[in-house]
């Protein structure tokens, strides 16, 4: 069971990292697209995609804190996922963590020879009892910290969306049916569209170049970041199943 579990642990990691820098690498691209578009805040640096708010003549952007997070926050985990990620393929590439089996002879009073095969887990090659309780603590910080970082960006991602639905009906001054529709029956992703090609900045110093697709970009952090909580938690589930398996060795 111990080779069973390295081998899926070598699996999780990889796919944390990939998702990891995905959501890193589309953060910045949105952030480094809108950060001077959206920043006509007078007092303070607001040119966050996320929680954008719309006024009464612009769409402004929300604190530049938000973006900071969404684009460098899961480097604090990518490095545990990194390690452990090296380590495990490493053991799985060179065939380690195998269970082997082992024969040894009894010989009874009687005088008879009784043959007993063994097969173990915990082999020379195999993982430590007490490595899980290291990386239970580890896979459970960090299933917290990347659902927190997974809701703080949808929040965002949500807020900005509603905000701008008022923006655009402000800007082709929508009226009758038109509300409802917008506010109900467009996506996400259409808004973002509506905000791609609308939204301009109102300083012709920071004016943009060329146009990028903005819901693209947030779409892939959020569902990336999800996948990357449900990754982090099927990672407590391997590791605190095997430590409770583990416990009498560790004894």
């Amino acid at each position: 069971m111990s080779y069973a579990a390295e081998r899926v642990l070598s699996y999780l990691y990889p796919f944390i990292i990939i998702t990891s820098v995905t959501c890193c690498i589309t953060s910045a691209v949105a952030w480094t697209h809108w950060r001077y578009v959206l920043n006509a805040c007078p007092d303070t640096n607001c040119g966050c995609y996320l929680h954008g708010r719309t006024t009464y003549n612009s769409f402004e952007g929300g604190n530049i804190g938000y973006c900071h997070y969404a684009t460098y926050g899961l480097l604090f985990p990518l490095v545990f996922a990194v390690v452990l990620g090296v380590y495990h393929g490493y053991r799985m590439c060179i065939g380690k963590g195998k269970p082997k089996a082992g024969t040894t002879t009894i010989r009874q009073r009687s005088g008879d020879m009784v043959v007993v095969t063994t097969e173990s887990e915990l082999t020379p090659d195999g993982l430590s009892p007490y490595y899980w309780l290291p990386a239970t603590v580890i896979s459970v910080i960090m299933a917290i910290y990347t659902l927190v970082y997974a809701s703080v960006f949808t929040d965002g991602f949500e807020v900005t969306c509603k905000q701008y639905r008022e923006s655009l009906l402000k800007e082709i001054q929508g009226v009758g049916n038109i509300v409802p529709v917008i506010k109900g029956r467009l996506s996400c992703a259409a808004i973002f569209d509506f905000m791609d090609y609308l939204v301009e900045s109102i300083s012709y110093e920071r004016r943009r170049y060329g146009r990028i697709n903005s819901a693209a970009c947030m779409y892939f952090t959020l569902v990336m970041s999800w996948f990357t909580v449900f990754a982090w938690i099927a990672l407590c589930v391997v590791n605190i199943v095997h430590l409770r398996r583990t416990r009498s060795s560790r004894v």
